[in-house]
């Protein structure tokens, strides 16, 4: 069977962007539904994250924030993965403050969706905007900021005639190195970016932002972020270390939110959608159930047919308790094969659901052609009118009572086996 994703390792890269001054929000492009935001995102909004999932991203967005989400949207898709808004936006709740966007597009079973990283840039927006202005504040300005700022001119002879002293926290190498020697840059590029280089001394038109490689004085890779604007003789730009933001949002591409087999939701999601649930539950009072759900006999089906046929009996199954409970109720896939729901009990359509799940998983599932096997569940159910609003009690009593019917099932099993 396919291995879920490390819990230790998502608990780790999630408590990581909580940590990050960046904003991160992850949402269905059907539906615009947020399903993950990190703690700096939802600050924006004077919110804690779980108050934030479940709702649409339009809620939260300005006029300008929204033209930048559907001009990021028209350009995103399978075939262009990542795309950096062209226009820095209005930072929400804060006029006069700007953010840069970088979105990343992420296939998922359950429905597309988008993971956006947002980080101020105010302050390098209105340091572009002074560099306009004037040459001698240019300088003084550059001197003192965060980002690489640089000028080259072609004439008599190419070189850099100014660069900030900030590359030497970024790279390693004081400014005096380049200065004095265009080929030492050069030297730390890749050849990916030497060629962008070529096409700038040609007159070429690069693009409004682009990612060089370069090679730090200890040896590491740096990613840097550089934004070049022609001028007659010559070169300006500004640069930032992307090189953990870059990695970042590599490693988003593999903080799958749901089961990679199934499609549903992993213990990660279940314990997001599931706080959600439980705050808003508890303020209106309802209750709210949780079914924890181990499949009768699956290890036999493994060692019997092998994991392949293992794997078609958990996708099905995933497929059949999504038909039958409610498009708002969860289902999540815990590992091997445990699966739970959340659901509310008193929904009309909730009525006698315990019957209906183990009506669907006691139907024979085909394999392979000519063989089919039977993989009905042991259920247990909790709700919050004894477990009070916690998450982790509500899972965990529903467990327990699912090992009470898994020891019932075991007792009859062995009651109805004939004698030899």
């Amino acid at each position: 069977m396919t291995p879920l994703i490390d819990e230790q390792y998502v608990r780790t890269l999630a408590a990581t962007l909580d940590a990050l001054p960046e904003q991160v929000v992850r949402y269905r492009i059907s539906d615009l539904t947020i399903v993950y935001c990190n703690v700096a995102w939802a600050t924006w909004y004077h919110l804690e994250p779980n108050e934030v999932l479940g709702r649409t991203l339009d809620e939260f967005l300005s006029e300008d924030g929204k033209a930048g989400l559907a001009a990021q949207l028209a350009r995103l898709g399978p075939h262009n993965l990542i795309v950096a808004d062209t226009v820095l936006r209005d930072k929400p709740n804060a006029p006069g403050q700007w953010v840069e966007w970088v979105d990343r597009y992420m296939p998922d079973p359950g429905g597309d969706e988008v993971l956006a990283v947002g980080r101020d840039v105010t302050a390098r927006r209105n340091a572009e905007a002074r560099l306009a202005e004037s040459e001698t504040r240019f300088r003084r300005l550059a001197d003192e900021s965060t980002d690489v700022m640089f000028n080259f001119v072609l004439a008599p002879y190419p070189h850099f005639d100014y660069m900030s002293p900030s590359v030497e926290n970024i790279l390693g190498y004081p400014p005096s190195l380049f200065l004095d020697d265009f080929a030492e840059f050069l030297n730390i590029l890749t050849d990916e970016g030497r060629a962008l280089i070529d096409r700038a001394f040609r007159g070429e038109v690069l693009p409004e932002r682009v990612d060089f490689h370069l090679r730090h004085a200890d040896g590491s890779n740096v990613i840097g972020e550089m934004q070049i604007r022609s001028f007659a003789g010559g070169l300006q730009g500004v640069g930032r270390d992307v090189t953990e933001l870059r990695r970042l949002q590599q490693s988003l591409n593999d903080l799958a939110l749901r089961d990679p087999l199934t499609g549903l939701a992993n213990r990660r999601l279940l314990k997001e959608l599931l706080d959600t649930d439980l705050a808003r539950t508890k303020r209106n009072g309802a209750p709210l159930a949780a079914a924890y759900l181990d499949l009768d006999d699956f290890k036999m089906v493994n060692d019997l047919h092998g994991h392949e046929a293992g794997d078609i009996v958990l996708c099905e199954t995933a497929r059949r308790l999504s038909a039958v409970v409610r498009g708002a109720d969860i289902v999540a896939r815990l590992g091997g094969d445990e699966f739970v729901i959340v659901y509310e009990p008193k929904d009309p359509s909730s009525d006698n659901l315990l019957e209906r799940l183990e009506q669907v998983l006691s139907e024979p599932i085909r394999v392979r052609i000519g063989v089919s096997v039977a993989c009905p569940a042991s259920i247990g159910v909790a709700d919050t009118r004894t477990t009070g609003y916690d998450a982790a009690a509500l899972v965990a009593a529903a467990d327990a009572a699912m090992y009470r019917v898994k020891r019932a099932h075991h007792r009859a099993s062995r009651r109805a086996a004939p004698a030899w």
